[in-house]
């Protein structure tokens, strides 16, 4: 009897990682399953496209794309981006245009920008946002496109969807759009600068103070400023980006503290040095007696035996 034939390598990972929440496989379907149906053949990147038998219907095959949709909540749009096939997304683009459906999410939250963000398809930005994508769309964790692109740290993806092609019909929508997305923020209430702050990237924390980001918005939480976020993050490259763009050297948390405060009590030198530079002043002794209250509770933490405890507001630890 011959020996069994040995068994098939396995099929090589998916490129990409658009669904990493859950950790689970990010696409389970591919184009191919698209023609495996009442339609006969598979089908190809668009109806005009050889085939051994060409589509007696374009009609029905374009139905039957825009109706496609996985077990994952996945659309042929949403399959097209992950797997970067240009052909089959300029087609699907030039049916959809403007339409509700480039806007469809997954089981995710995500619509098809959202994961051309992730994955880092910048290219595939641009053609989805000149179709008329939305900016303003949040999967299930209240994230836009644009927090996307700076917690992956995409400055590219950021560029399109910051930079949107004018409306001729309406010229002011671009900049309507460009200021929402600056001023959107996520579920944990964090504007993209917060997020670009936190994963301490100068580029995309220029990039979108230059587009016209608040550098002082303070996070609901306990009130942090994106120099609060970037004195904890130990960054100075990033503090010292939010402060030749304008920030405020002496913002104070819902709690009174300032950056400077904070930036005392942890390692890098380079923190207060650079906060004092730009006109942070040092918290008062609490025996001044001009001093303001909240300057007067700096002060008293300022000569306490322990570092202040992290306070607790709405289950959230906000540090000094």
């Amino acid at each position: 009897m011959a020996a069994a034939a040995p068994a098939a390598p396995a099929a090589p990972a998916a490129p990409g990682d658009a669904k990493r929440p859950d950790g689970d496989e990010w696409c389970d379907s591919g184009l191919g399953s698209l023609g495996d149906g009442p339609l006969g053949p598979p089908l190809t990147a668009s109806p005009g496209a050889e085939s051994p038998e060409p589509l007696a219907d374009p009609a029905a095959w374009l139905r039957h794309v825009l109706s496609f949709v996985t077990e994952d909540g996945d659309t042929a749009l949403h399959l097209a981006v992950i797997h970067e096939h240009e052909e089959f997304l300029e087609t699907i683009l030039r049916h959809t245009e403007r339409s509700p459906y480039l806007d469809l999410q997954n089981d995710l939250g995500q619509s098809a920008l959202h994961i051309a963000v992730v994955l880092g398809l910048a290219g595939a930005v641009r053609r989805l946002r000149a179709a008329g994508a939305g900016v303003a769309v949040r999967e299930r964790g209240g994230h836009t496109p644009l927090h996307l692109a700076c917690r992956e740290g995409h400055p590219a993806c950021a560029r399109a969807l910051l930079g949107g092609p004018p409306d001729p019909r309406d010229p002011r929508k671009e900049e309507e759009e460009r200021r929402a997305q600056l001023d959107s923020v996520n579920y944990d209430g964090y504007t993209p600068l917060h997020v670009a702050v936190l994963r301490q990237d100068p580029e995309l924390v220029q990039l979108l103070l230059h587009a016209g980001a608040d550098p002082d918005w303070p996070e609901p939480s306990c009130g942090r400023s994106p120099l609060h976020l970037a004195v904890e993050a130990q960054s100075p490259e990033v503090a010292e980006c939010l402060l030749r763009a304008g920030a405020q050297p002496d913002p104070r948390t819902f709690s009174g503290f300032t950056p400077l405060y904070s930036a005392r009590r942890r390692p890098d030198p380079r923190l207060p040095a650079l906060l004092r530079r730009f006109g942070a002043h040092d918290p008062p002794s609490s025996d001044s007696s001009d001093s303001s209250d909240s300057s007067d509770s700096e002060g008293r933490a300022e000569d306490s035996e322990d570092e202040y405890d992290d306070i607790i507001i709405n289950s959230s630890r906000c540090p000094a």
